[in-house]
């Protein structure tokens, strides 16, 4: 059924022609029975008569805490978070991705021979990861409003670091898929946490180019990864007797467990702790500001005590959080060729450094692309077609890599499918954030299901790329265009539903002189 969600002031206005939409308040919601149970057109003289009644303001909120110039101090509110809290997770997501997606450049050294893989054995090792990152995502999700994420996270990134140090001691494929499977584990908690971090201190408003940012630790990671392997591989392969994947992998974790240590100090916890970085780098009125806003954005109060079991149910039985996975899965798939770009690109017949310094361009176009696309889908209050339209347009460098076996024309169109991929993926979890957000419980559980049922993509993916079709990967182009489709298409229905939505909460808006509290479509 479709549900009410709070919204920020600047939410897409879609009221009928020549209608003079109400202010929006978060005092007042208008919940998914209320909107299902009326979808009549309100009479003419009565809904001339209701446009003429101003709703509160939801910045009322705000303006009750008496405050001076509160405006002025909302703006230093997000400078320090920009100062604080996004380096933070920024650095924690880049060693995150680092130290998962470097076994793609461990392949590149003596990795597959030294553990006699063979067939799909790596595919598998990829894959199980999604496994463990699927069983710890929920729960840690469940829990972490109860939790410090200044302590949470980055000891689980110390943690991690650890396990992912234990794979230079692996000797075989039994044991590289337990390592794979437990670093799948402990790695879970940061993304879905961390986005449930920035929604309670970031508005709607503000999130996409947050979560493109944030995103771009991930797009890096895998430019970064040859990087370093290219450096790790011409100056320690062979030192003290380890290989150089080996040295990768020890490498990555040390300096991953060293920067989560000072992310430790410097990460603030919520709005309402008196825990965290936000104590010496905020004022009392900051901080107080700063939980007014996100107040007046989102949910009540009385709607944020529901508890993580309630949170749970109202994502379970809410259709749009399905359509959010339907996509989710489809774009998970369709980048599937993360973990095995640099196979791809070894197959245009460069050596193994030429190829490893090839893997970053495409990369770093997508993660600058990433961030324009976000900051004008905030500035238009748009989404779908800002997810839709960069995949579909990714799925030409697909058709390319299939049409033609020229080495150039295939590297030029990775720019085209790494981009198109990447331009869309911060905006999963913008949606879902700002989408499934009626309470701080039923975000949370939401973000979690949505990242950790969207793994089915990540752990089909490996599949699509048989050994035996190397370099060219037929198969496996045709299956990732065909899951982008998937995506599109899913995208284009969630926003048709949440446009039509959209039209019932107007109607009953002016019926029942409630504020009109639209969805980002």
């Amino acid at each position: 059924m479709a549900e009410q969600e709070n919204t920020s002031p600047q939410g897409t206005d879609v009221s009928p022609a020549g209608a003079t939409a109400p202010t929006k308040t978060a005092a007042t919601n208008i919940t998914a029975d209320t909107v299902n149970k009326d979808d009549a057109v309100v009479d003419h003289d009565e809904e001339n008569n209701l446009k003429r009644e101003e709703p509160a303001n939801p910045e009322d909120q705000i303006d009750a805490l008496g405050i001076p110039n509160w405006c002025d101090v909302e703006k230093q509110v997000v400078k320090r978070l920009d100062m604080t809290l996004m380096p933070c997770l920024w650095v924690l997501y880049l060693f995150n991705y680092l130290d998962r997606a470097s076994i793609a450049q461990a392949r590149l050294s003596s990795l597959d021979k030294d553990l006699n893989l063979e067939g799909y054995q790596f595919g598998t090792a990829v894959s199980i990861l999604s496994l463990g990152y699927v069983l710890g995502q929920i729960p840690s999700n469940m829990i972490i409003g109860y939790l410090r994420p200044s302590l949470y996270l980055c000891i689980m990134a110390m943690v991690w670091s650890g396990v992912s140090a234990a794979t230079c001691g692996v000797r075989s494929y039994q044991g590289l898929v337990v390592v794979r499977f437990f670093l799948g584990v402990v790695e879970a908690p940061l993304f879905p946490g961390a986005i449930y971090v920035m929604s309670c201190w970031y508005t709607r408003k503000e999130m996409a180019l947050r979560c493109a940012l944030l995103y771009t630790g991930q797009t890096l990671a895998y430019c970064v990864a040859g990087l370093v392997a290219a450096a790790v591989f011409s100056t320690l392969e062979g030192k003290h007797g380890l290989a150089g994947w080996q040295w990768l992998f020890i490498v990555l974790a040390v300096t991953g467990a060293g920067l989560a240590k000072i992310c430790l100090f410097i990460l603030p916890d919520y709005p309402h702790s008196t825990t965290g970085s936000a104590q010496w780098s905020m004022t009392e009125d900051m901080r107080k500001i700063a939980a007014a806003r996100i107040a007046a954005d989102r949910v009540s109060t009385s709607e944020a005590k529901s508890g993580v079991w309630t949170g749970l149910k109202l994502s379970i039985f809410d259709y749009k959080m399905w359509m959010l996975v339907s996509l989710n899965i489809g774009i998970s798939a369709a980048y599937g060729f993360s973990n095995f770009f640099p196979s791809i690109v070894r197959g245009f017949g460069y050596n193994r450094t030429v190829t490893l310094l090839l893997t970053a361009p495409p990369y770093i176009f997508a993660a600058l692309g990433s961030l324009v696309n976000a900051w004008h889908s905030d500035r238009t209050k748009e989404r779908g077609y800002h997810f839709a339209v960069p995949i579909a347009v990714g799925c030409i460098g697909y058709v390319i890599c299939l049409a033609t076996q020229n080495r150039d024309a295939r590297y030029g169109a990775s720019f085209i499918f790494v981009a198109g991929m990447y331009f869309s993926n911060p905006l999963v979890s913008t949606w879902t954030a700002s989408t499934m957000g009626r309470t701080p419980e039923k975000r949370a559980v939401s973000v979690a299901m949505v990242n950790v049922l969207g793994q089915v993509g990540n752990v089909i993916a490996p599949y699509f790329f048989d050994d035996e079709d190397e370099p060219r990967y037929r198969m496996a182009f045709i299956l990732m265009m065909v899951m982008a489709l998937i995506a599109c298409t899913s995208a284009m229905v969630l926003k048709w539903y949440l446009v039509r939505s959209n039209k019932k909460l107007y109607r009953r808006a002016l019926q029942e002189g409630h504020a009109y509290q639209p969805y980002v479509s």
